[in-house]
C-alpha cells in the first residue's frame, strides 16, 4: 500500500472531514443486508474499518462487529472512542481471525489499497477466509467506468469549516493507465501550520473485471450499483456498490 494521508495520521479528524450525520453508509449496508441476506446478519467483519464509526453503527441493530486495519493509529482510536466491538491491527492481505462471518464489509475504496494483482487475489483470499455458506460481502470502492464517459476529474478544491477544525486545500487526481491505478495528490492548507501533503495510489476496477475477480474466488455477484439507494442505472456514477455472496 502507498499512502501518506494526514486523517490516517490523526484519526480524529476523519470524521469532522468526513461527516455523516445520518449514517449514509451503515443505511447502504442494512439495504445490502435486506435485499440480499434471508436475515440481518448476526456477524460482522469490517476489512479496512478505519475509525469503526460505520461498524459501531451497525452493531447496535444487534450483530456482533468486529474491524481490521493495518493502521495502529486508527485501530487505538477505535477501541478508545468505541469499545462495543472488536478491533485488531491488521493488513488485509494476510489476516486470518480464525472464524467466518455472516457479512464481510470493506467500505471507502479500502479494497482499492490492493495495487497489484497479487495483492488483489490475497485480499480476496481473505474475504474468502472469513466467509462461510451464504455470507454476503460488500465493497464500496471507486467505479473505473464513469471515467470513461469524462466523469475523471484532475483537480478540485475543498474545505472544512467545524468548530472542530477548519482546513482548505487542493487535490489533484492523475492516471497510471499501464498499472491500472488513481494518483491522488493533496494538499492541505491548516492555519497556523506548515501546508500537509498527502499521496494516495489506489487500484482501479472496471463492474465487469471485479466480477470475474470475485467469481474466482468463490463469490457470485448479486449487485452492482452506483448510488447507496440501490437504484438500478447504467453504472456511470462515480461510486460502486457491490453486494456478492459465498
Amino acid at each position: 500500500m502507498t499512502v501518506e494521508n494526514l486523517l490516517y495520521r490523526q484519526p480524529e479528524l476523519y470524521e469532522l472531514v468526513y461527516p455523516e450525520p445520518n449514517e449514509e453508509t451503515p443505511n447502504l449496508c442494512r439495504r445490502m443486508f435486506t435485499r440480499f441476506l434471508p436475515a440481518p446478519p448476526r456477524t460482522i467483519l469490517d476489512v479496512g474499518c478505519g475509525t469503526g464509526r460505520d461498524l459501531a453503527a451497525l452493531v447496535k441493530d444487534g450483530a456482533e462487529g468486529w474491524g481490521v486495519d493495518s493502521l495502529p493509529a486508527m485501530i487505538a482510536y477505535a477501541r478508545k472512542v468505541r469499545p462495543e466491538c472488536r478491533w485488531q491491527v491488521g493488513d488485509m492481505q494476510t489476516v486470518r481471525l480464525g472464524r467466518t462471518f455472516e457479512a464481510i464489509l470493506c467500505m471507502g475504496s479500502a479494497f482499492m489499497y490492493a495495487l497489484t494483482n497479487e495483492a488483489v487475489a490475497q485480499t480476496l483470499a481473505t474475504f474468502a477466509a472469513h466467509a462461510q455458506p451464504g455470507t454476503l460481502l460488500v465493497l464500496d470502492i471507486n467505479n473505473a467506468a464513469s471515467y470513461l464517459g469524462g466523469g475523471f476529474q484532475a483537480q478540485k478544491e475543498f474545505a472544512v469549516d467545524t468548530p472542530q477544525f477548519k482546513a482548505r486545500g487542493v487535490t489533484r487526481h492523475s492516471l497510471d493507465r499501464r498499472r491500472q491505478l488513481l494518483i491522488r495528490r493533496r494538499i492541505w492548507t491548516i492555519s497556523g501550520q506548515p501546508p500537509a501533503e498527502d499521496y494516495c495510489e489506489y487500484r482501479l476496477f472496471f463492474p465487469a473485471e471485479l466480477e470475474h475477480l470475485l467469481a474466482g474466488a468463490g463469490f457470485r455477484v448479486a449487485g452492482m450499483f452506483d448510488n447507496k439507494e440501490l437504484r438500478d442505472t447504467d453504472l456511470s456514477g462515480s461510486r460502486l456498490y457491490v453486494a456478492a455472496t459465498q
